[in-house]
């Protein structure tokens, strides 16, 4: 048994995605997060010259604002009241994390508005809740691929789009991945074929997304399996697997150096990950336990120094506990297992 990692080929009930439509603008459906951004920088280049972006994201979030020529520059995403938006910039993107919606960042957002900035607001991480942050947004951009096998990402334009719609297909990375999520299928529920088929297929594709993702729209095929997802069976099995590790996660911070980055879960939240903090001196040997124990949790987000970045320390002490609708309450308690294992040998190292 192993938990978390790529997902593979049919990892979510069907049914209806009541969360498909997240505002009524006119959207554009792409390839990926990163191409939608990039289709966002790419209008704002006509009306903007700067951007303010999260302290606390992936440097692939930062990078199609940077090539499109806007000037980038960041605010402390975990203390947002006290946020000085200068004169000169002229867009903002705000973003709620890991499918938990904060009160601070509609103020946040409704500040941005009456200040006159074109906001923009990242929903990957909320694709599954209602924000009202959304009413506000001059832009929305939702990537399906961190929730399940859909290389679909939808771009909101409260105006319209000005940027021609793409015609040109990513064959070469559809082909490739979803190759690599069959093949993981195969192995993960009927043990056939090898593991290392599918993690060079998995790997050949994020190779070619980073070399080129701009103007690509994604297949008929890759929308179907959004519209269809059981948005209300995945928010249950999601909220759950969520609360079972929060719970245990909270009895563990009786013991060990480890905490939670949210401690609740509200009525409208539909967790992605649960995010804990642990001591940033010892998270890649916590890190490699779970590896060791088959757990692949991912950590958010490293920093990449080939792009703008500032350094936070959730880049340093994070990790990411896996609760998705793959899974049920077996998986969680092995998870909470390596973890416990992870902390009580971390405690036997000195670094």
């Amino acid at each position: 048994m192993e938990v978390g990692s790529e997902f593979y080929h049919n990892s979510v009930t069907k049914g209806k995605n009541e969360y498909q439509k997240l505002s009524v603008y006119p959207h554009r459906y792409l390839v990926s997060g990163i191409t939608g951004l990039g289709l966002i920088a790419n209008e704002l280049k006509n009306t903007s010259r700067s951007i303010l972006v999260p302290d606390y994201c992936c440097s692939s979030m930062i990078r199609p604002f940077m090539e499109q020529g806007l000037e980038v520059s960041f605010y402390d995403a975990f203390n947002l009241n006290h946020v000085e938006i200068a004169d000169d910039v002229d867009a903002v993107l705000a973003i709620d994390y890991f499918g938990f919606i904060s009160k601070d960042t509609l103020a946040f957002s409704q500040k941005c508005k009456e200040q006159g900035k074109l906001l923009v607001v990242d929903a990957t991480q909320t694709a599954f809740s209602y924000a009202k942050t959304y009413e506000l947004a001059d832009y929305i951009i939702v990537s399906y691929r961190k929730w399940f096998d859909s290389l679909c990402a939808v771009v909101y334009n409260k105006n319209g789009f000005t940027v021609p719609e793409s015609t040109t297909e990513y064959s070469v990375y559809l082909d490739a991945w979803r190759q690599a999520a069959i093949l993981k299928e195969k192995y993960i529920k009927f043990s056939e074929g090898e593991k290392q088929n599918f993690l060079d297929l998995y790997a050949l594709a994020n190779k070619l997304l980073h070399n080129e993702y701009e103007g690509f729209k994604t297949r008929d095929s890759e929308i179907e399996i959004m519209l269809t997802a059981d948005s209300a069976s995945l928010r249950a099995t999601r909220r759950a697997n969520a609360q079972l590790l929060m719970d245990e996660v909270k009895a563990l911070s009786e013991t060990y150096d480890i905490q939670l980055l949210y401690h609740d879960i509200e009525e409208e939240d539909c967790p992605l990950f649960v995010p804990i903090i642990v001591n940033e001196n010892k998270r890649h040997f916590i890190h490699l336990e779970l590896v060791k124990s088959n757990v692949y949790c991912p950590c958010h987000w490293p920093v990449n120094r080939n792009y703008l970045n500032r350094e936070t320390r959730y880049s340093r002490s994070e990790i990411s506990l896996v609760c998705d609708q793959r899974y049920g309450t077996d998986e969680m308690r092995m998870q909470i297992s390596a973890l416990s294992r992870a902390l009580e040998l971390s405690t036997r190292v000195e670094m």
